[in-house]
């Protein structure tokens, strides 16, 4: 079933995305559907073409990744996907994929956005400026590119700014729209997530196998194409050495780190609200017996695990990135 606010009824990608549905319904507000409760077992699947009517960009946090200034950016909420420790099992009151197709206004944003953060800048004149754009942090929007059209939208338009960069992270290997441009983007990054294979069956559901993603990796590195690493989240299981050791030394043999843009490691990370509600959600799930609570208000693995796992990937590659634990920056 296929909910599409009345606000897009001239919209011509949603106009072209609807002859993929046969039950279609408009509706006035998506969040009369989004916000509601639904039985498990006793619905339909349910699909959301909406109007976002607040910001699509949100502040990141300092010592994220690449940049101080840098912005997560929602096109989509909630994700195909089923990955058993991520946020969004417990963020929304369902599951439902949500698209935004408001492009125009959220392109408007971020010019403006830029404009702002260039002003700013020409006050450092001598600071090295860049400024990051982290999409798939609400989906996967490779992988959700055959309804949203994403990579058509934002790819050539981050292409027409200097010293601005996009992110666009994945477990999927459907880079069909990237190959299908007509360039070779500058400032878009793919970003593939990897872990060990023993681990993406066991947690994380329909997700690309290891194979086929280092596969993927390997072939855009070769045309050209920007890509990095993300090694998130690393999950202290049960014989954790063993497997992240036979882990890393597949990978180095089969991907050429030195051509790799950027390398990322990070440990399981949830605040003690979001912890608490993902335990009370799935309480059977092993992980979370594993993490601690820590003076900043995070829980994450103990001390000695993350630091394991952090001189493991520095080892690789010096350069490699620890995404928000102050235990290594």
């Amino acid at each position: 079933m296929l909910y599409v606010e009345n606000a897009l009824k001239w919209n011509s990608l949603v106009e072209d995305k609807l002859n993929l549905f046969q039950d279609i319904v408009w509706i006035d507000n998506y969040k009369n559907i989004f916000d509601k409760k639904f039985p498990l077992g006793k619905r339909e699947k349910i699909i959301i073409f909406a109007k976002l009517r607040w910001n699509c960009l949100t502040k990141a946090p300092e010592d994220y990744w690449h940049e101080k200034n840098s912005y997560f950016f929602k096109n989509t909420l909630n994700c195909i996907f089923d990955c058993r420790y991520c946020y969004l099992k417990w963020a929304f009151k369902n599951d439902f994929p949500v698209y935004f197709f408001n492009y125009s206004d959220m392109k408007k944003e971020i010019e403006e956005k830029i404009k702002l953060e260039q002003n700013i800048n020409k006050l450092m004149p001598n600071f090295d400026w860049k400024l990051w754009f982290y999409s798939s942090d609400y989906s996967d929007n490779l992988a959700m590119n055959w309804i949203s059209n994403f990579v058509e939208e934002f790819v050539p338009f981050f292409d027409n700014f200097e010293n601005i960069w996009m992110e666009i992270r994945t477990k999927s290997i459907n880079i069909k729209p990237i190959l299908d441009l007509w360039f070779i983007p500058q400032n878009t990054e793919i970003a593939f997530s990897l872990n060990p294979e023993v681990l993406i069956n066991k947690y994380e559901k329909w997700v690309a196998n290891l194979k086929d993603r280092i596969k993927t990796v390997n072939f855009l590195l070769e045309k050209g194409y920007k890509v990095w690493l993300r090694f998130l989240p690393l999950l202290p299981v049960k014989n954790y050495k063993q497997i992240y050791d036979d882990f890393l030394e597949y990978v180095k043999k089969e991907i050429d780190f030195s051509k790799l843009y950027s390398v990322f490691a990070s440990g399981l990370l949830y605040t003690e609200a979001d912890y608490l509600k993902l335990l009370e959600k799935d309480p059977y799930f092993d992980v979370l017996y594993y993490l601690n609570k820590y003076w900043d208000g995070f829980v994450r693995e103990k001390d000695e695990v993350r630091l394991r796992f952090y001189n493991k990937f520095k080892n690789i590659r010096t350069d490699t990135m620890i995404c928000l634990d102050e235990i290594w920056n």
